[in-house]
C-alpha cells in the first residue's frame, strides 16, 4: 500500500523530521516484509496441512450383513441324468457335450463349472447361455476370481477391501476363524439374490470333493459385521 503525503516543510527542511520520515519508511519497510514473510509461512503451512499424510482412519462397521459363498462346481461330483445344451450355446455356437443336469443347473447359479475334461463351463445371466472356454472363472472385470479373497456385490465399488469381524450365528468355529482372517475384496457382481446392499457373496473357490453343499464351508448368515473400506 502507498504510503500518504505528507505536508513539505517550509524553509531549510530540518533534519530531525527527515530522519523520522526515514525512520518511518524503514518501519513500513520492515513491516511490508514481515507480513510477505508471514504470509509466505502461512501459505507453506497451509500446503503442508493439505498434503501431509494424515493418519488412516478406520472405516466404519456395520451390522446386518448377510454373507453368502459361491464357488466353481465339478462335473465330476455330479450324476445326475445327463442333458443336452446343444441348442443353449452363446452366440449361436454348438456345444456338442451333454451333461448331468444337476452340475448344468449348479453352473446356472454358480456362474461356472469345471468340466470333466478340464476346461470350464459358463453361464451368461444376461443372455441365458452357455458357453464353453479354457480359461479359470473370472469376475465381472475379467478378473481372475481368488478363492477367499473375491467377494461378489452390487453396493460396493470394485477394490473395496472387506473386513469380517463378527460371523453371526451359525458358523463353526473354524469356518469363522478362516472367514475372519481371509483378506476380502470386491471385485465381481453378485447376479442372484443381492438386491439388499447388505449381502456379501464368498468366492470359496473350485469343488474338491462330492457333495460340496453339505460342508461346512457352505454357509448362510444373515447377522455379520463387517467392515468395508479402501
Amino acid at each position: 500500500m502507498p504510503a500518504s503525503q505528507e505536508p513539505i516543510p517550509q524553509g531549510p527542511p530540518a533534519p530531525r523530521p527527515r530522519a523520522g520520515r526515514g525512520r518511518a519508511a524503514a518501519r513500513l519497510a520492515c513491516g511490508l516484509a514481515l507480513a510477505f514473510a508471514l504470509l509466505g509461512t502461512g501459505l507453506q503451512l497451509h500446503h503442508r496441512l493439505t498434503t501431509i499424510d494424515l493418519p488412516g482412519v478406520n472405516p466404519p462397521t456395520q451390522d446386518g450383513f448377510t454373507l453368502t459363498v459361491y464357488y466353481t462346481p465339478g462335473e465330476s461330483f455330479f450324476h445326475g441324468p445327463r442333458r443336452s445344451i446343444r441348442d443353449q450355446g452363446c452366440d449361436g455356437r454348438s456345444l456338442s457335450d451333454d451333461h448331468p443336469g444337476d452340475y448344468l443347473d449348479r453352473v446356472a447359479l454358480e456362474g461356472y463349472g469345471r468340466t470333466v475334461h478340464g476346461d470350464y463351463l459358463g453361464w451368461d445371466f444376461t443372455r441365458h447361455c452357455y458357453f464353453s472356454t479354457s480359461r479359470p472363472p473370472v469376475g465381472s472385470h475379467d478378473n481372475p476370481l481368488v478363492p477367499w479373497q473375491s467377494v461378489a456385490a452390487n453396493h460396493l465399488a470394485p477394490g473395496t477391501r472387506i473386513h469380517v469381524l463378527d460371523c453371526g450365528q451359525g458358523l463353526s468355529p473354524d469356518t469363522c476363524a478362516r472367514v475372519k482372517s481371509a483378506n476380502w475384496q470386491v471385485d465381481d457382481l453378485c447376479s442372484i439374490g443381492c438386491d439388499d446392499a447388505k449381502h456379501l457373496d464368498l468366492y470359496i473357490g473350485e469343488q474338491t470333493e462330492r457333495g460340496l453343499e453339505d460342508q461346512e464351508s457352505y454357509f448362510v448368515t444373515t447377522s455379520a459385521r463387517v467392515q468395508a473400506g479402501k
